[in-house]
């Protein structure tokens, strides 16, 4: 049986060391040019680099983190408000073009419950995507932009953790449900949900969904020129939506964090639908930028702008 392309990453297993000896091997044969093989030399340390991190933030005992915890900070640049420098949102004018059913009235039956309201936020979003109307001269929502489902083409699995019926303060349940991707650029855009009412900024979730996505993500595009790999993860969490975009600098992964869009099932109609257009039009956001370039965004002040 074929192994998942994730195994090696859930296995803990360091890749570097071997696929050098693979590279030289290409190299000697003449299969790969020295200057190829020096590309996947540094995209597979840079896997092993997302790999031990990954792992770092796995083992931890806690959930929640500030920006300013040790753990966070030897290993991300935290920086908030701000919007996405890698993802363009969907314009207003194309998002007019499309037409919505009224959103449904909700009863919680379970205030305390963190599930339900991601549940129903859940709900309202695929309600809104499957009974979406176009006019006759423009494509259907779901294919506006040209994005694919990454986790069936690339066979990888959904990321998310389940801690049963008895959850602890150290464990809440959260869940990847979509992940897409497009052929001509290294950009993708993940959907997480997270069921916790902890007020904590930086979630275990979304760290373990970004580090996770992007270490096969990089493997999917070694060898064709780019150098960042932007990831936008758009956050679910009752009472709040929030996009992080994620991408590694050459030194740490870049956390950027839009401010939080509030949305109660409790608000009125307009006000949730309100914030459920501003996540559809993240979610069928524009790639932008240049991703060949390390080197200019290592110069650009893009990174810390606010």
């Amino acid at each position: 049986m074929e192994k998942p392309p994730e195994q090696p990453l859930l296995n803990k297993e360091d890749q570097y060391e071997r696929a050098c000896i693979c590279i030289d091997i290409l190299i000697k044969q003449k299969k790969l040019s020295v200057d190829g093989g020096e590309v996947f030399r540094i995209g597979m340390k840079l896997c092993d680099r997302i790999a031990r991190t990954y792992h770092l933030i796995s083992d931890f005992p806690t959930c929640y983190f500030q920006a300013e915890h040790t753990l966070v900070k030897e290993d991300f640049d935290v920086i908030t408000d701000v919007e996405p420098i890698f993802f363009s949102r969907m314009p207003l004018a194309d998002f007019e073009l499309y037409k919505f059913e009224p959103l449904k009235s909700h009863r919680i039956f379970d205030e305390k419950s963190a599930s339900e309201y991601c549940q129903f936020a859940n709900y309202d979003l695929c309600e809104l995507l499957r009974n979406s109307l176009e006019s006759p001269d423009t494509v259907p929502l779901t294919e506006y932009g040209g994005w694919h489902d990454e986790m069936s083409k690339r066979n990888v699995r959904m990321p998310h953790e389940l801690p049963g019926w008895q959850p602890s303060a150290e464990r809440y349940e959260w869940q990847a449900l979509g992940i897409k991707g497009r052929e001509d650029v290294p950009h993708t855009i993940i959907s997480s949900y997270h069921n916790t009412h902890s007020p904590a900024h930086i979630l275990r979730g979304e760290l373990l969904t970004i580090l996770r996505v992007m270490w096969w993500k990089t493997k999917v595009v070694l060898g064709k020129g780019h150098e960042i790999t932007p990831i936008l993860l758009i956050s679910v969490r009752p009472y709040c939506f929030r996009v992080i975009e994620a991408y590694y600098n050459g030194s740490k992964f870049v956390l950027r964090y839009s401010k939080p869009v509030a949305m109660k099932l409790t608000d009125s109609m307009e006000e949730r639908q309100k914030a459920c257009n501003w996540v559809i039009r993240w979610n069928f956001s524009t790639p932008v930028g240049d991703t060949r370039n390390l080197g200019a965004l290592r110069s650009s002040n893009l990174q810390s702008k606010s």
